[in-house]
């Protein structure tokens, strides 16, 4: 039997993953090696807090449920970046990563639902 709420929080960390990636994009514009800037550097912060909290609900689901099962959907993960970048840092999709994503949601549908 599957375990939804272990699914949905992967899911939710994939979705805050996502985000941390969109501020780490955004702090690597004001990037160096002094690690005293980098303190004040605000999107390079949150997004590594970003990536900590996702971490914190993937493993939290991993108390609950088999890797093989919750690792093909973090995936996701790849979509909601997509979809970020377009929203949020105006890049374009072309057809064949439109391609890739329903792809990848066809896999882990397969995965899922062929796991019981």
């Amino acid at each position: 039997m599957l375990n939804a709420l272990a699914i949905v929080l992967v899911v939710i960390g994939t979705f805050i993953g996502a985000f941390g990636s969109l501020f780490l994009k955004k702090g690597a514009k004001h990037f160096n090696f002094n690690i005293f800037k980098q303190l004040r550097n605000k999107p390079l912060i949150l997004g590594i807090f970003l990536f900590v909290l996702s971490s914190v609900f993937y493993i939290y689901a991993l108390s609950m449920e088999r890797l093989s099962l919750l690792y093909p959907i973090t995936s996701l993960t790849y979509i909601w970046v997509a979809l970020v970048s377009i929203k949020f840092l105006k890049e374009k999709i072309n057809k064949y990563k439109w391609l890739g994503i329903v792809l990848i949601i066809l896999g882990i549908v397969l995965i899922t639902y062929f796991s019981a």
